[in-house]
């Protein structure tokens, strides 16, 4: 295949070199914070900050809030999830389970371990030699028996399953999801986006009659994805996949998602293949009509926990602390009082239920001990919730409650006396959008920054500042082997031109673009 046909490759729009919103009006008196230091995001940090970021101290400060911990278990990639990352997932899996059944997909389960056998099919069109791990018992083993593997994706089981479901047209189509593990052999390296284990990736699969509604599906599929990505606030670049520098054996079309980091590198963050009747073929799924053998065409996908992690590396600051969009946030506003009067908890608990009748995810803590309210702020704050309210105590019969409101984007404080506290419920859900209006800037300003129109005069240069370029480039295999031999970068894939322009290769006009990552 020389060259992409530009009507399969993903048509521009506004998404694909997204923009920050501009700022929130202030709903609080926002003062600066205290000691008047300015909060430097990581994405803002000048190139001396930036060089001292790598992914070892990402994990440290993953663990310092209490996300996840690469220490104990001393396998590539090998994470625990702590209790916090744990109530992150749980939000992660509330957008993604609800987009998949949004879109017509039903949960499956299936197992990680599957017969040697069930993986065969595969083989017969891409090679797994070096990419399994198998299991099996001290038997197994001396018996030189490789009986199980661990799953590296689910299709295997997938596809031995609908052979047995699909019996006629009226069978299908079957749209399913699941959470699952993949396993691939990993043998260095501790990074926690390349692990052997690689936990709470969402894989979706679906399976139609015929090639038009395949088509449709992938569509559907690729826009839910999509969607995903939105729901998160996490600036993907979606693009179609280059055909000769990707696994053309499994697909007719690839689309991937990539999200360019603070140090210079892109990481991939979901996929979706249109594999038409490659594996039906192989697996024997399909029906009879009359005479005819039909084989289903079958449209695949994942999206993985890279986007709840990359959500977090760009949200947080040049010290490590994290800021997490409000959506995303397992607990959106913390409270603390350092009161033991019984109708001051009182009125501070019926803050709380006014909050989540409007749908705000609260924490409140009842401590006299201010040390102790220190740590919990202090702990909060390392944990980006958005907004952490202090709730001093009254002076006298006739004082009020002061509620120092301190937001996690730029942590500046208002100060507010209100009559009675359960007013505030009807103040601090704007707030919230505030903050969540400033992750956007943080996230998807550095994006926009980070991904730089290029024509052939600057397309080099900005692969040398480690930035992503975004460049007029024919779809050919042609284009794309004359930009691996620069040496500079990868062609990541295309979207349709917002206008022709010149190929930074051949010079001729071309109707795509490239998304062009730098060399890691």
């Amino acid at each position: 295949m020389p060259e992409l046909d530009p009507a399969g490759v993903l048509p521009w729009d506004e998404a694909a070199l997204p923009a920050p919103p501009t700022p929130a009006a202030p709903t609080l008196p926002w003062e600066p914070a205290r000691g008047g230091a300015k909060v430097v995001a990581l994405t803002d940090a000048t190139e001396p900050h930036r060089e001292g970021f790598d992914l070892g101290r990402f994990a440290t400060w993953l663990r310092e809030a209490d996300v996840l911990d690469q220490g104990p278990i001393e396998l590539p990639g090998a994470t625990v999830t702590l209790p916090y990352g744990m109530r992150i997932i749980r939000r992660f899996n509330d957008v993604v389970a609800g987009a998949c059944e949004q879109a017509g997909f039903e949960e499956f389960d299936y197992p990680m371990l599957v017969p040697d056998s069930v993986l065969e099919p595969t083989r017969e069109i891409m090679p797994l030699k070096g990419s399994l791990l198998y299991a099996g018992s001290d038997e197994d083993w001396a018996a030189g028996r490789k009986r199980m593997v661990l799953t590296p994706t689910g299709e295997g089981a997938v596809y031995t399953h609908w052979a047995k479901m699909v019996r006629s047209r009226r069978d299908l189509p079957i749209r399913a999801y699941r959470k699952a593990r993949y396993f691939r052999p990993a043998r260095a390296g501790r990074s926690v986006f390349r692990a052997i284990e690689a936990q709470d990736i969402y894989e979706f699969q679906a399976c139609y009659a015929d090639r038009a509604g395949a088509l449709e599906g992938f569509e559907q599929a690729t826009a839910m994805a999509r969607q995903v990505g939105g729901r998160l606030h996490v600036p993907v670049l979606w693009s179609t996949r280059p055909p000769w520098t990707n696994n053309t054996q499994v697909s007719d079309r690839t689309i991937g998602g990539d999200v360019a980091l603070p140090h210079g590198a892109t990481l991939q963050v979901g996929c979706l293949y249109d594999q038409a009747q490659r594996f039906s073929r192989l697996y024997g799924v399909g029906f009879r009509e009359g005479a005819e053998q039909v084989y289903t065409h079958h449209v695949t996908g994942a999206l993985t926990r890279r986007l709840v992690l990359t959500h977090l590396m760009l949200g947080m600051d040049s010290e490590g602390e994290l800021l997490l969009h409000p959506d995303l946030a397992p607990v959106q506003v913390a409270l603390t009082l350092t009161s033991d009067d019984a109708q001051e908890l009182a009125d501070a608990q019926e803050l709380v239920t006014r909050l989540a009748a409007r749908g705000v995810r609260c924490e409140l803590r009842t401590e006299a001990d201010r040390r102790a309210v220190g740590r919990l702020h202090k702990r909060w704050r390392r944990q980006g919730v958005p907004l952490r309210v202090y709730l001093q105590a009254r002076r006298g019969a006739d004082d009020r409650t002061r509620a120092v409101v301190v937001r996690a984007d730029t942590r500046e404080e208002a100060v507010l006396l209100p009559a009675e506290l359960s007013a505030l419920a009807e103040l601090l859900p704007g707030a919230l959008a505030e903050v969540g209006n400033g992750y956007l800037r943080r996230a998807w300003g550095f994006a926009q920054r980070q991904c730089r129109t290029a024509d052939s005069a600057s397309v080099r240069q900005i692969l040398t500042e480690r930035a992503v370029a975004v460049a007029p480039l024919e779809a050919s295999e042609e284009a794309v082997g004359a930009v691996s031999q620069w040496r500079l970068g990868e062609v990541l894939g295309f979207r349709q031109a917002p206008r022709p322009a010149p190929c930074v290769v051949t010079g001729r006009t071309v109707t795509t673009v490239a998304y062009l990552s730098p060399r890691t």
